[in-house]
């Protein structure tokens, strides 16, 4: 995949923060807000400083059933899962950045809805392929997840997960690389990042089961086996 980000140097002076520090506040309080737009082929985050980065979105992208994307809802970038693919420039997706009922029989929300072309890019998740909107994961206090955008001078700039879009740059050394269709089974042990908590990962959670049609994953918690239902990009058994 060719190159499609720009950094602007002042950003990555601007931002620079140790994952390691123990005075390093959390993400949420530390990085900057940025404003996303999507036009001339391409997404433009643009922090307070007016520092911006910009995302290429490549033209005539094709997409199959099955698919992960990157596509702008509301304030924020988030992934969706595309659910109809007979009009591969314009699928028919599912987003996974939605709360959901919580309980054993819920149903989770599916909220669908068409793209159009330009405004979206699929994600495409190598093992050791750093791409635009790849899911990564930080570990400071606790970790917490978010998605690859940019690197420069050993560092990456991650769009952290929640319900504001905010960035933070870490050393690349600290940052995990993780599967964005992770292999979820019932019984295994996994971390999970409320969509609403910023980007707070809670450890002690349990796969119930998992609809990987819908990206979808039912969790338990506890003794009284609290029922979560959550995208399958905010859950990972990797995080230990």
């Amino acid at each position: 995949m060719k190159k499609i980000y720009t950094m602007i140097a002042m950003m990555a002076m601007t931002l620079t923060v140790s994952a390691q520090s123990e005075e390093v506040k959390t993400p949420w309080d530390d990085s900057p807000v940025v404003e996303i737009v999507v036009t001339d082929g391409k997404f433009t985050l643009t922090t307070r400083k007016q520092d911006q980065l910009t995302i290429d979105i490549p033209k005539q992208v094709r997409t199959k059933k099955g698919d992960y994307v990157l596509a702008k809802d509301g304030k924020r970038l988030v992934y969706a899962i595309v659910t109809d693919a007979r009009n591969p420039l314009k699928p028919e997706v599912v987003l996974l950045n939605t709360e959901y009922e919580d309980n054993e029989n819920g149903t989770p929300k599916v909220e669908k809805q068409q793209l159009e072309p330009g405004t979206f890019i699929v994600v495409k998740s190598v093992p050791g392929v750093w791409a635009p909107g790849v899911r990564i994961a930080v570990k400071g206090r606790r970790w917490q997840m978010g998605k690859f955008v940019a690197e420069q001078d050993g560092k990456v700039l991650m769009l952290m997960n929640g319900s504001i879009p905010q960035v933070g740059i870490y050393p690349k050394a600290d940052i995990k690389l993780l599967p964005l269709k992770e292999m979820l089974k019932p019984g295994e042990e996994v971390t999970m990042n409320r969509a609403n908590m910023a980007s707070l990962c809670m450890d002690g959670w349990k796969v119930k089961k998992v609809n990987a049609a819908i990206g979808r994953v039912w969790i338990a918690f506890g003794p009284s086996e609290t029922i979560k239902i959550m995208s399958i990009p905010d859950v990972s058994k990797l995080l230990k």
